[in-house]
């Protein structure tokens, strides 16, 4: 949907409006994208669990992850201004103000924990492969302290601004931590109805995750470290342990290594220019006479976060799926590309997509071609020779995969 079609659709609003229509429509197609990414990666969890096998605690803590994304990504991304109060007078607003408040709620909690449990997904990940442990917890007090610790530190971060009334529509895309009117913190507009605390929250919210980022950084910087390291050590024990050994166990761990990387990689892109976007906000002369977050000159952070934050959970579900990607683009390299996707989704593949299908066809026709060539044949053995033809491929398309294209 282009940006004229857009203007097209709301004619009445001010100029810088406009980019915030555009911006509210990039943002909820990319909380869909999340909400759908997301609920493939929570499926393939359930299934393994279902089917009895051993679900490790990382991808308990990405399951975690995850449903809490998909809330977020439902909530504040898809519903965004839907729950905003219709007399804000922004683009598709039809709430009020307790939708707004729980929307608020919503968006502080749920984002919340994507992030704590993304922290304490590094942690652990650096934790099990630096000492070699296996990535395995039984339902024990250990596994709930662990998966319990982002859920209740968000609630409580986030039912405090709740006694404040700090839950307000931001002029961004959502409710979320403002003061009511806008701009009634400076010494220059008139006193707060609601939330004369919000900015004191969300400085205090932004800092815990800049500290949970910072943690998140030094994990994956001890990781590499470790993998560096142990290499190094291998090397010097050549001759005691064995040439083939070392490469084994290097392989592992570099790939255990790089996963790490492309999981914080991930994260960052997705939250990187929001996270710009608030550093501008905080520094910000915070008694400035103006009303809107556009006369921070942010605009073009304000787009660019406005599509890589609500697609957080297609960029992290992509790096989940990666391993079972690489393994079945090893185990059968000819496949199109597409058809390893959908086989790693567990989804039916057309036979089209395989390259043994393809490789059939081309036989076929190069043999028909050769028999053309050498032999001109009657009209009925033409016919019958079609049709034996096109059994044959019926056959061998029956026992390749499940759907046609």
């Amino acid at each position: 949907m282009t940006s004229e079609t857009l203007v097209e659709l709301v004619p009445s609003v001010e100029p810088y409006e406009k980019h915030t229509a555009i911006m509210i429509w990039v943002v909820k197609i990319g909380g869909l994208l999340s909400i759908i990414a997301t609920s493939f990666t929570m499926r393939d969890i359930l299934t393994r669990f279902l089917h009895g096998e051993t679900v490790r605690l990382t991808s308990k803590l990405i399951f975690e992850w995850a449903l809490a994304c998909m809330g977020a990504s439902f909530w504040s991304a898809f519903m965004s201004t839907w729950m905003v109060p219709e007399d804000s007078g922004v683009y598709m607003a039809s709430g009020n103000q307790t939708t707004c408040t729980f929307q608020g709620f919503l968006d502080s909690f749920l984002y919340g924990i994507t992030v704590l449990t993304y922290t304490v997904l590094a942690i652990v990940y650096c934790f099990l492969v630096k000492f070699k442990r296996k990535d395995e917890l039984s339902m024990s007090r250990n596994l709930i302290l662990i998966l319990g610790i982002s859920p209740t530190i968000c609630f409580i971060l986030a039912a405090a601004p709740l006694f404040n009334d700090a839950y307000n529509y931001t002029e961004l895309h959502t409710c979320g931590l403002a003061e009511y009117p806008l701009g009634c913190l400076s010494h220059l507009t008139p006193d707060c109805e609601r939330g004369e605390n919000a900015r004191k929250f969300w400085v205090t919210r932004f800092f815990i995750v800049c500290w949970a980022n910072f943690f998140i950084i030094v994990a994956v910087v001890v990781l590499i470290r470790s993998i560096f390291a142990r290499e190094s050590r291998m090397t010097r024990h050549e001759g005691t342990i064995g040439r083939s050994s070392i490469n084994d166990d290097t392989s592992r761990s570099k790939r255990a290594m790089w996963q790490g990387i492309w999981y914080i990689l991930a994260f960052e892109v997705s939250w990187g220019a929001w996270y710009a976007f608030q550093f501008i906000r905080i520094s910000a002369d915070k008694d400035m006479n103006s009303r809107s977050f556009y006369d921070l000159d942010v605009s073009a952070i304000l787009y660019i976060a406005s599509v890589t934050y609500p697609t957080q959970g297609v960029w992290i579900s992509m790096v989940y799926f990666r391993p079972k990607y690489l393994k079945f683009r090893q185990r059968i390299p000819e496949d199109l590309r597409v058809a390893s996707v959908l086989r790693v989704l567990n989804l039916s593949v057309p036979r089209c997509l395989t390259a043994e299908w393809w490789d059939r066809r081309n036989d076929k026709s190069k043999k028909n071609a050769s028999t053309n060539e050498s032999k001109e044949p009657s009209s009925g053995e033409q016919n019958n020779h079609e049709g034996g033809q096109d059994n044959n491929i019926n056959n061998f398309v029956s026992k390749t995969d499940d759907t046609q294209c």
